[in-house]
């Protein structure tokens, strides 16, 4: 009984010391350019991204740090992470201007040269890379901040995804798609930028709660951004120009709002709402459109206020096959046919201008600023959004902050189709300052932070040690012999039974 019991103290203090092993350690790699050649490191281990690549096992593992130092990190093969924890890219972490840290690589067609698969907790900054997209797949609690991507056939690529944050980024020169989301939530584009795509800027499907924000998106060959099948989307202080298509495609999406932002000069519209129900285009600008400036078709609660549609090759507005479409507050002009063109809809086409309406949409250039009350009252959504906002670029460190309350609410019952009152607010934040990208880091995980492979052996002799304390404890009172005894009767019986 002792010995079990001292067995069992053992194992709980074996676990509480590779807990703090894992959690309070990190693996610190200077990676040293392949061009300029020899430049002399601050520490060891000390070898060239693709040395680190060949003894992945050995390197790429859980609270790993990789310090890039300045010059050209040439990769012949990808820079793949998988199943791990915290693991971090780290280049010029000072530098406001393109990073001097450039990850180069061949332009692989199908093939993403920096990979993270089923891992939480990465962090990416201050790096450049040319001809090397990333993937993330399956993976948790993700920031890239100051990411310059230059030139790959898709820049990033996200693929069952919690929780990711783009910040500061520039993603140019694609062949096909700047950034693609699939089966996402709960992401956050910042402060980004946007040019020259074969295809798409932003392609959003199938993907919930996403905040684009201070982004622009220019000279795109397709889309400048798409959703389809999303929900609860933000567009917000945003610019699309100069696009092959639509500026804005929204297809088979619920509760998407575009907020003070501006679409102008597209191949074909501005903004496109297919099959798509509570949408909201509020204080934005539609300019210099091929087509319609705004097309409403087969789709349900869409609500245009206190905006500007301007310079349409075709009708500003069409609304066609659509319930419940109202366009309040908004000027149109300029349109080479009509200013409202409504066909086969259960709303008077014309411009509603209600006596209480306030369309002050000052502040557009202002991060921290956001509006104020000036959704209608049908105006719909679903959900209360929260969203990483007001990222400081010219300081070392990164300030988020999380509002104290919903600063977007979105609200629509689930059982109720009829949209509430949707409000856009200021709300006071605090703000936490993060000193480092390990800090920001947090741990998710199995059992206080330890790997799960360690984890489970330590279970597994916690569990073996507490049955064998058991089978002692009935021993004494001869219920383990009984057991034992019913066990072997009732194995005897089966083999007879099979035999049979």
């Amino acid at each position: 009984m002792s010995i079990t019991i001292c067995t069992l103290w053992l194992c709980l203090i074996l676990l509480v010391s590779s807990t703090g092993a894992a959690t309070g350690s990190q693996q610190v790699n200077y990676v040293t350019p392949t061009s300029p050649a020899g430049i002399s490191c601050p520490g060891q281990p000390c070898l060239t991204l693709d040395q680190y690549i060949t003894s992945s096992s050995t390197y790429i593992i859980s609270n790993s740090v990789f310090k890039l130092l300045p010059g050209i990190h040439h990769i012949t093969r990808s820079f793949v992470a998988r199943n791990i924890e915290c693991i971090t890219l780290e280049g010029d972490i000072e530098r406001k201007s393109n990073p001097q840290v450039q990850i180069s690589g061949s332009r692989y067609l199908w093939r993403y040269l920096l990979q993270f698969i089923d891992t939480v907790d990465v962090y990416i900054s201050g790096i450049e890379q040319k001809n090397v997209g990333i993937s993330l797949e399956g993976t948790e609690n993700v920031t890239l901040h100051r990411v310059v991507v230059d030139g790959p056939i898709t820049a990033v690529s996200l693929l069952n995804t919690i929780d990711t944050n783009i910040s500061c980024c520039s993603l140019k020169n694609t062949g096909w798609t700047a950034l693609t989301l699939r089966n996402t939530y709960n992401t956050s584009i910042s402060n980004t930028t946007v040019n020259n795509t074969g295809w798409n800027g932003f392609n959003l499907c199938n993907s919930s709660k996403t905040d684009i924000l201070h982004t622009l998106l220019n000279s795109t060959g397709w889309h400048g951004i798409e959703l389809r099948q999303t929900n609860s989307t933000l567009i917000s202080y945003s610019t699309v120009n100069s696009t092959g298509w639509n500026g804005i495609e929204i297809q088979q999406a619920n509760s998407t709002v575009i907020y003070n932002s501006t679409v102008k000069n597209t191949g074909w519209n501005g903004i496109e709402i297919r099959q798509a129900n509570f949408t909201v285009i509020s204080c934005s600008t539609v300019k210099s459109t091929g087509w319609y400036g705004i097309e409403i078709f087969n789709s349900s609660q869409t609500t245009v206020t206190c905006s500007l549609v301007d310079e349409t090759g075709w009708s500003g507005i069409e609304i066609s096959n659509s319930t419940q479409a109202r366009v309040i507050g908004t000027n149109i002009t300029n349109v080479g046919w009509s200013r409202l063109d409504c066909r086969y809809t259960d709303m008077p086409c014309t411009v509603e201008k209600p006596p209480n309406l306030n369309c002050n949409c000052n502040n557009k250039d202002t991060c921290s600023s956001e509006p104020q009350n000036l959704l209608p009252p049908q105006a719909p959504g679903s959900g209360d959004e929260t969203f990483i906002d007001d990222i400081v670029t010219d300081s070392k460190q990164v300030n988020i902050t999380t509002p104290t309350s919903s600063v977007y609410e979105r609200s629509q019952s689930s059982t109720n189709p009829t949209p509430m009152m949707s409000v856009i607010q200021v709300t006071p934040v605090p703000s936490v300052g993060i000193s480092s990208p390990i800090n920001y880091l947090s741990h998710r995980n199995v059992i206080l932070g330890v790997s799960g492979s360690v984890a489970t052996v330590m279970l597994a002799f916690i569990i073996v040690a507490i049955v064998a304390w058991i089978y002692r404890m009935l021993a004494k009172h001869n219920l383990s012999i009984i057991i034992t005894t019913v066990l072997i009767r009732q194995v005897k019986i089966d083999t007879k039974v099979r035999v049979k």
